[in-house]
């Protein structure tokens, strides 16, 4: 301009206005000056900048009215300019709040995206053209060529230009170009912005007595820059601060600041100004941060010799009013702001005196005078307790635009009418020149938070790491102290605002507000497709913090006390994507099965769902267990009422499908299935005399292994109307692994107490209605020291409040004297603790030529005669057995028979569905009961049901096998895993069977420990893989011992060996091969001072990780540990004909439950899933050999279309590294293959180590057991040359081998 200022400016100050706002946009600071070229370039020099003749600015109205009460908007046209969609919706929000349509509204935004919902129209810019108004004057005009009103609302003025709460908004420059350009301005003045700035401020707090930190100015806000470009330039600018800083000659910590920054940004600590370079990082950072020099200043910390917290409170001034209430501010170790809670007046003192905020607002007014201010503003201070105690302010900034945190105070007043105050609709009005109104003090809330939605996860510091995603709403109940929420669709910007969005929660009481706050972090979440974030749960531990109740955390220690979560809670969306999607695309257990490639057929599937739907349905009946089970019955009334049907029925079957059927004829695949079975059970078993649902042993053991949650497994098989007779293998309890007294006793109170949350909801007291049918396979018994295991743990079970069912493990080689005895005892034990022994078992784990139904008989007479001979009533003797021969049905049928003819009516048989292959037939069985017609209708349909049920686990069926004799006396545990585990070692399958009969000859067990059909197992394929032992028979196997041979079995199996708990005669042979393997012996008996205790156990597990954790030991606290990463299968344990399909071919318009667990101890919910089918991503490659694509996965989930994007496992992707470990080269001494499949957990040895015959070489895990691998004889000698293989960290899962992988690399040793 001229010199006069008369004469409008040149249109270069216009072009040159245009170049610095792009940098104003593209950060939360406000600018003053750049860069041009090499040349320092000032816009804005002291005094404020001159406005250009012909553009005035709006003329001032009289009428003292908020904006509700305005008759018609001030403007009838906005064009919002602002980056992030949160900053834009909510200038959109209010406006369409007070004026709803009559004010059209115009999004600035970048080509290509999308405009917000609730907009009237797009101006679209180029990308990366924010700030550049000679950019947006081209796409202005070209809209009011197209826009007749807008380009005469334009000429008019009557266009507002609306730049939300970023910096831009505080800025002179952007004031005069906006009015250059013929829109109304509505911030800050020019004179009045310029005056207000940090350094200004802080000269104005002098002039008129408010306190402010004590500071020292670097550099005045109108300094010529510096070419930061030019290294030796930038080093004297550095070296000049610093003098400055020295030459304050103070200890006292404080900040460098840049008038420029904000949101933490151009801010950096200066603990000891005294050191040079301390001060050199300090300045560095601010310069590198704001890439300029002019407007910065050094500022004393407050409280410094005090204990250092303070509370930041900002008052809002409204020209030179002060608005009502205070808002209190908690921020992160970076400033940047976390939470803000407005406090009514009488409220204030929670926090600081009265006189002394009274005195603060005297002071924020006089403030605002002095410095012209003619709209709404921010004065922001600290309030903190010297070291005597004094409470004082200290006033640090004054923000001269509207703040995302506005709403905070907003919601304190109301107008003459009663409405709520606007902040931008406000703005709009004082553009028109209405003075600020008066306003009133609110009645409904004294306290306002204002809580911002991020998408990331914060650290104990409150820094976050955002994380990427899309937008697409909100999930959650309405609550009604929510008063504001947005919540900005579509994909995250970290550029343009993190923040998602925000509430707004009114309460009347502290208390209130943070009751509040943790109810909705804990009910609403944003709905977002990405990567998960703990935000919401880290806010959810602050307003829950005992100190934030009581107001004691400070503004500077906001996460100082707070636990940090490690992993977000886990939503649907997170499921779908993590847990879902890969399954759906790579099928589970790919590769496995009896035949990989036997998926079910649609036809299986569609049949499945149905079924699944129509039983959810149908509502069982309640029965006097059901009261038991709810607590509002006593254990003898469920006793007394299932006397009374088995007496009507004579007698009585549990349903063993799906545990066992499917343990033994589907590689123990029943996890996924249980769910609907005890459903099917609850409805149809029960109606056909049905008493008991079999669950537990390998089930969940199983479960775990392919990663299912056995808490979940155990919870989804409590039926409502019978128990649940869950199998426990004794001190070894479902794992394989035996625990000590000290882990078991809290492992059964955590079972107990998931099973009274499951039935009783949290209420506790009385008998729990838990049954696990309790065995040791040997009945060992020692009576010189009273030593039973079995009898341990149903003590300590009963001291848990269950009620355990004794089990006798059948053998015709245990004495019917034993047994008697054996049945005292547990008669004894029960009542011990007050409780009456009433069930009993006997389990067979086999079949075989002595399973009659007389044998079993006077087993039975023998156990009722102990009852007869205690006063008690006849027991309720249960019967389990496996069919091999398809006898069994008839041998229970013949039993019932028997036992009915000596009015014996509590005999209660364990049967499978109808020609399930594996168990006794239910339908021979029951026909010597007394069934009502209905209940065999019921029977009828329970079959049908089932069969359709366990047909969908195909792919795993070895029902039809010719691996066990019919006239085996051992299942086998299950047929399936033996021959899978013989396909990993590449063994006959044929031949399984006969290498555990030749274990079971030279080591005759006889069920000796507890997981006895897994050491028989492991015993005969170590003679198989043996080389030694040729041929493969019971004299070979002796002479290999006997000559001081060893078998590759795991340290567990020596363990049992050496205990020997049963009740037949130990041989020499087992005696020799433990003294043959001292060394691994030892390993296996020193095992124990590793497992995992309750000590071990994070303070936050819930009874459920607590129960897997110390139930599964090591596996089990790493998968209640991980949990919270999403990497288990738990949600699809309600959902097997999704599970078990074939990869890719899921039909769309599938329906099917997940199971939701919050893993914090409530019951698990489901959330219902529609899938909608597969498609191709996006601009990928449709070939079936197309490298890299991508599928897109899409479901309906409550009313909304989520989609997951995967890479297709079938896409030619061409490899970069090796596919997995390479196979030892044959007959090749120096290279060292392994002949036991596992997991590679460690070496024993290290490179440049001489081998010696017998000493530790490697620890795998092979077949759920630990197993040690010694050095052979002909490697005796020889130089470790390399480790090729990893093991196992906490973090990773060691190298998987299978036989003749290359284990270990060898070198003759140097001569």
């Amino acid at each position: 301009s001229s010199k006069s200022g008369s004469a409008a400016p040149p249109r270069r100050v216009e072009v040159e206005i245009s170049a610095v706002l792009e940098e104003m946009l593209s950060r939360p600071v406000r600018l003053t000056q750049r860069l041009v070229g090499s040349k320092a370039f000032s816009p804005c020099l002291r005094p404020a900048l001159p406005v250009p003749a012909g553009l005035k600015l709006s003329k001032r109205a009289n009428a003292n009215i908020s904006a509700p009460l305005a008759p018609e908007p001030p403007f009838p046209t906005v064009i919002i300019y602002n980056q992030s969609k949160h900053a834009t919706q909510s200038v959109l929000a209010d406006i369409r709040a007070v004026w709803g349509s009559k004010v059209r509204v115009l999004q600035t935004l970048e080509e290509g995206k999308q405009r917000l919902p609730g907009m009237d129209a797009a101006l679209y810019v180029k990308p990366k053209t924010w700030g550049d108004l000679e950019h947006f004057k081209e796409r202005l005009n070209f809209a009011c060529s197209q826009d007749h009103a807008l380009h005469h609302q334009r000429s008019a003025r009557q266009v507002v230009f609306m730049p939300g709460w970023s910096a831009f908004a505080e800025s002179a420059e952007a004031a005069v170009g906006v009015e250059a350009l013929g829109l109304v301005w509505p911030g800050t003045e020019p004179v009045a912005s310029q005056g207000l700035e940090k350094i200004g401020f802080k000269r104005i707090c002098e002039k008129v007595g408010a306190p402010t930190p004590p500071f020292t100015v670097l550099s005045e806000e109108d300094a010529v820059p510096v070419d930061l470009t030019d290294a030796a330039a930038k080093e004297a600018c550095v070296q000049e601060f610093m003098n400055k800083v020295a030459a304050m000659k103070t200890s006292e910590m404080g900040l460098i600041k840049s008038i420029h920054g904000g949101g933490g940004k151009g801010t950096a600590h200066l603990h000891h100004p005294d050191k040079p370079e301390e001060a050199r990082r300090a300045v560095e950072k601010v310069i590198t941060e704001m890439n300029r020099t002019d407007g910065i200043y050094f500022e004393q910390r407050v409280n410094t010799k005090g204990d250092g917290r303070f509370y930041q409170i900002e008052l809002e001034v409204d020209g030179k009013t002060v608005a009502d209430g205070g808002r209190f501010v908690w921020f992160n170790s970076s400033l940047q702001k976390v939470v803000e809670i407005g406090l009514s007046d009488d409220k204030i003192g929670m926090f600081m005196p009265t006189d002394l905020y009274q005195k603060s607002r005297q002071w924020s007014a006089a403030i605002a005078a002095e410095g012209n201010n003619n709209t709404r503003g921010t004065m922001e201070a600290l309030v903190f307790q010297n070291e005597k105690g004094e409470f004082e302010v200290q006033f640090i900034e004054c923000n001269r635009r509207p703040q995302v945190e506005n709403e905070a105070l907003a919601l304190l007043q109301k107008d003459a009418k009663g409405h709520r105050r606007y902040t931008f609709a406000e703005l709009m009005m004082r553009a028109k020149g209405y003075p600020a109104p008066t306003f009133e003090v609110a009645t409904d809330a004294s306290v306002v938070l204002h809580a911002r939605w991020l998408h990331g996860n914060p650290n104990n510091k409150g820094q976050i790491t955002y994380q990427a995603g899309s937008i697409s709403g909100m999930t959650g109940p309405r609550l009604d102290y929510v008063k504001a929420e947005l919540m900005a669709p579509g994909e995250i910007s970290f550029t343009s605002d993190p923040q998602l969005g925000k509430a707004v929660i009114t309460a009347d009481s502290w208390e209130e507000m943070c009751d509040n706050a943790a109810e909705y972090f804990t009910l609403r979440k944003p709905t977002v497709m990405g990567a998960s974030s703990t935000y919401a749960q880290t806010m959810y531990n602050l307003f829950t913090h005992p100190k934030m109740r009581s107001g004691e955390i400070a503004s500077n220690e906001t996460f100082t006390y707070l636990e940090i979560p490690e992993h977000s809670d886990r939503g649907v969306l997170n499921y779908l994507k993590d847990q879902v999607s890969p399954v759906l695309v790579s099928g589970y257990r790919p590769g496995e099965g009896i035949d990989s490639e036997r998926f079910p057929t649609k036809g299986v599937q569609a049949g499945l769902e149905k079924l699944i739907g129509t039983l959810s349905q149908e509502p069982p009946r309640a029965t006097e267990f059901t009261k038991f089970a709810r607590g509002e019955a006593s254990y003898e009334d469920y006793i007394k009422s299932l006397r009374a049907q088995l007496e009507k029925q004579g007698g009585g079957w549990v349903t063993v499908a799906p545990r066992d059927t499917a343990q033994q004829g589907n590689d123990s695949e029943s996890a996924s299935v249980s769910n609907i079975s005890r459903v099917n059970a609850e409805v149809w078993a029960e109606k056909a005399g049905c008493v008991g649902y079999e669950i537990g042993g390998a089930q969940y053991q199983a479960g775990l292994i392919r990663g299912f949650d056995p808490a979940s497994i155990m919870r989804l098989g409590l039926p409502y109307n019978m128990p649940a007779h869950s199998l426990q293998r004794s001190q070894y309890v479902n794992g394989l692994a035996e625990l000590t007294p000290e882990i078991r006793k809290p492992l059964f109170e955590s079972t107990a107490a998931v099973v009274e949350q499951h039935y009783r909801a949290g209420t506790t007291g009385g008998l729990v209605p838990w049954h696990p049918y309790n065995f040791h396979a040997g009945n060992f018994y020692d009576p010189a020291t009273n030593y039973s295991p079995q009898d341990s743990t149903t003590g300590e079970l009963l001291d848990a409040k269950c009620l355990p069912m004794p089990n006798w493990v059948f053998s015709a080689k245990f004495p019917l004297e034993a047994l008697k005895g054996w049945t005292g005892r547990q008669i004894d034990l029960f009542a011990k603790r007050g409780v009456q022994l009433h069930q009993i078992r006997i389990k067979n784990p086999g079949q075989g030529k002595d399973w009659t139904a007389e044998a079993i008989w006077t087993h039975v007479q023998t156990m009722a005669a102990v009852f007869k001979e205690k006063g008690l009533l006849p027991p309720i003797v249960y019967i389990h057995n496996h069919d091999f021969n398809g006898q069994g049905g008839h041998i229970a049928a013949e039993l019932l028979r028997t036992a009915q003819k000596a009015n014996f009516n509590t005999l209660v048989i364990d049967a499978g569905y109808r020609k399930n292959g594996t168990h006794n037939d239910n339908t021979v069985q029951t026909s010597a009961l007394n069934l009502e017609p209905e209940q065999l209708e019921a029977l009828a349909e329970y079959n049908h049901n089932q069969q359709m049920i366990e047909n969908i686990l195909c792919r795993f069926d070895s029902r039809t096998s010719q691996m066990t004799p019919w006239n085996s006396d051992w299942a086998g545990g299950t047929e399936g895993s033996d021959i899978r585990i013989a396909k990993e070692y590449g063994l006959d399958v044929r031949k399984i069977n006969d290498a555990k009969e030749i274990a079971n000859e030279v080591f005759p067990l006889e069920r000796a420990v507890t997981p006895f059909s897994e050491y028989k197992l492991r015993l005969g394929i170590a003679i198989m893989i043996e080389p030694g032992i040729e041929p493969k028979s019971a004299d070979a196997v002796r002479k290999w011992v006997n000559g001081g041979g060893k078998l590759k079995v795991g340290g567990d199996v020596l363990v049992g060996l050496k205990r020997w708990e049963t009740l037949v005669p130990k041989t020499p042979e087992t005696d020799k091969l433990l003294a043959n393997m001292p060394d691994e012996l030892a390993a296996a008996m020193a095992q124990q001072s590793k497992l995992v205790g309750p000590a071990d156990l994070p303070d936050h597990f819930s009874s459920a990780q607590r129960h897997t954790a110390l139930g599964y030991q090591a596996k089990g606290l790493e998968f209640a540990t991980s949990q919270r990463k999403g990497t288990d299968l738990s949600p699809l344990l309600v959902a097997p004909h999704v599970l078990h399909g074939a990869p890719k071919k899921l039909p769309a318009g599938t329906k099917f439950d997940l199971l939701v667990d919050p893993l914090d101890g409530s019951i698990p919910k489901k959330a219902e899933i529609e899938f909608l089918g597969f498609g191709l991503a996006p601009g990928a490659a449709s070939g079936p050999d197309a490298a890299g694509r991508e599928l897109v996965l899409s479901y309906l989930h409550e009313g909304q279309v989520v989609q997951v994007q995967l890479p297709d496992p079938d896409a030619a992707v061409s490899a970069t590294s090796s596919s997995g470990p390479r196979k030892a080269a044959p007959g090749n001494k120096l290279e060292v293959p392994t002949m036991v499949p596992g997991e590679i957990l460690s070496y024993s040895v290290k490179v440049g180590d001489v081998l010696k015959k017998g000493q530790p070489l490697v620890v795998l895990e092979s077949m759920k057991m630990e197993m040690k691998i010694s050095v052979p004889d002909e490697l005796d000698g020889l130089v470790v040359k390399d480790l090729p293989c990893k093991g196992r960290t906490k973090e990773l899962q060691g190298d998987i081998l299978a036989p003749g992988d290359l284990m270990l690399e060898l070198q003759e040793p140097s001569k």
